[in-house]
């Protein structure tokens, strides 16, 4: 059976990758610095720590190692951020690279572009944007994932560490936590059905979602195929959405609530971003299957389920497959 470990396994992206991972038979063990409260085997380990780190991996091995923990935005610290996206990565990577894993796939961000949300808008060179964009970033959060990917792509041309990257773009899904806290408080405006903070500065601004499904979905297929091996692949949804159709998207769940623009979370940055993924089709036979409306309905599904009043879902109960 097919072994993985996933880093940052209790997170909104880990907890999803998780639960298919389990639903595919496959053998998974997560890694995080606080305990996890499902039935999956985890390590309790800071991946910033070095020496701690290898000595709770010490005697183990794994097929595929996910690494998906990172902190999800710009904490204020640059210090911290670095630490944590930039030296735990490392700290992982010199683990696979010691116990010769047959594939590593990092979580990155469409960020290492340069667009992060809140943060002055630059056009790209063209549209859409694909994995031969230049990387400019200028933002202590989007650099801390370039150089995440920069560390991995060395491990795989100096130490034939088989390395795989994901772009991920703006990941959308219901439970709210970490990276996807910002979709819970949008959990409870679609709940309250009065307003709608739809994460667009206007009607017109174009954005990308990707949805979380889509992206537990890539991360296994990236891990399994021998051709994923040394590349850097977008993951993003099917199409981008102007924010006029994002708003008749909630307005067709719930027709009489009020949608409001111009806030600065998510992929909003006041222009017009749309990404390419012929890349993974092409050499993976991968593609995205979700559209915003489905993810979307997953929220709507989760909060009509009481997903809110049992607060963040839990991991116990996500990974038995209360939300399919």
């Amino acid at each position: 059976m097919e072994s993985f470990l996933v880093t940052g396994s209790s997170g909104f992206v880990g907890t999803e990758v998780t639960r298919q991972l389990l639903e595919q038979g496959k053998k998974v063990t997560g890694l995080s610095r606080r305990v996890i409260k499902n039935s999956v085997p985890y390590i309790k380990a800071d991946i910033t720590d070095y020496n701690g780190l290898m000595e709770a991996l010490s005697r183990k091995s794994f097929d595929y190692i996910l690494h998906i923990a990172s902190l999800p935005g710009d904490t204020g610290n640059p210090v911290e951020m670095v630490n944590m996206n930039v030296n735990g990565t490392q700290n992982i990577l010199e683990f696979a690279r010691k116990s010769k894993v047959k594939k590593f796939v990092l979580a990155s961000s469409i960020s290492a572009y340069e667009w992060y949300p809140a943060t002055k808008f630059n056009p790209p060179d063209y549209m859409p944007v694909d994995e031969n964009h230049p990387c400019r970033p200028r933002d202590i959060y989007s650099t801390t994932k370039l150089m995440q990917e920069l560390l991995s792509m060395t491990y795989y041309y100096q130490y034939k560490v088989p390395v795989t990257i994901l772009r991920l773009s703006a990941v959308v899904g219901p439970c709210g936590k970490g990276g996807g806290r910002s979709w819970r408080v949008f959990a409870e405006e679609l709940a309250e059905g009065k307003k709608i903070q739809i994460p667009h500065f206007s009607k017109e601004e174009l954005c990308h979602y990707v949805d979380i499904r889509d992206v537990a979905r890539m991360f296994i297929a990236a891990a399994e195929h021998p051709k994923s091996t040394g590349e850097i692949f977008n993951c993003i949804g099917p199409a981008p959405v102007r924010g006029f159709e994002f708003e008749n998207i909630i307005k067709k769940l719930v027709p009489e609530i009020k949608a409001e623009y111009g806030f600065p979370w998510s992929m909003a940055q006041g222009g017009e971003i749309e990404f390419d993924m012929s890349k993974a089709k092409k050499l993976i036979g991968f593609k995205p299957i979700f559209t915003l409306a489905d993810s979307m309905k997953s929220i709507q599904e989760w909060v009509n389920s009481g997903g809110l009043k049992k607060g963040n879902i839990t991991d116990e109960n996500y990974i038995k497959g209360v939300k399919k």
